[in-house]
């Protein structure tokens, strides 16, 4: 996971915010399926973290302890091993969402390619979440899966 030196701002989501987040939000798989009154329920949990250019997100082998959603910036996907990128992510782009619904390690390590801003769902706030909705933990795991199952064939 990021140090402390490599976050460079992390703080509640602002109201100017909230509607970039609440559209982005209905662009992410899971959450596309959650009306208006459902997703509102989501961004009080939200925090926005700014990272500093070439700062390690989160590392494979690491606990999932968040899922992320850009807002500005992007990222690049590496695994241990592989001589090539598993993936390049910008705005509106979600990652993190395969270690908390599995509750396994970090497949990949994820690392900013520029100063990067990111709102960031807890795993705790996540659990809370899915407990609420089984329709969104049956819709997350099967994207998840598919995800999953991408990187395997890679």
């Amino acid at each position: 996971m990021a140090s402390e030196a490599d976050i460079l701002d992390a703080r509640p989501v602002e109201p100017q915010e909230i509607e970039w987040l609440s559209k982005g939000m209905r662009n992410v798989g899971f959450f596309s399926k959650l009306g208006r009154a459902q997703l509102a329920e989501v961004l009080p949990y939200m925090l926005m973290i700014r990272y500093a250019r070439e700062s390690a997100i989160c590392a494979e082998g690491e606990p999932g302890d968040a899922m992320y959603l850009i807002y500005k910036g992007g990222v690049v996907i590496t695994k241990e091993g592989w001589k090539d990128p598993v993936a390049r992510l910008k705005e509106g782009d979600f990652f993190g969402e395969m270690a908390l619904l599995f509750g396994e390690p970090r497949s990949a390590t994820v690392t900013t390619e520029d100063e990067t801003e990111v709102f960031c769902l807890a795993a705790e706030d996540f659990q809370r979440l899915v407990d609420k909705s089984p329709d969104m933990t049956d819709t997350l795991r099967k994207l998840a899966e598919s995800r999953r199952q991408s990187l395997a064939r890679s």
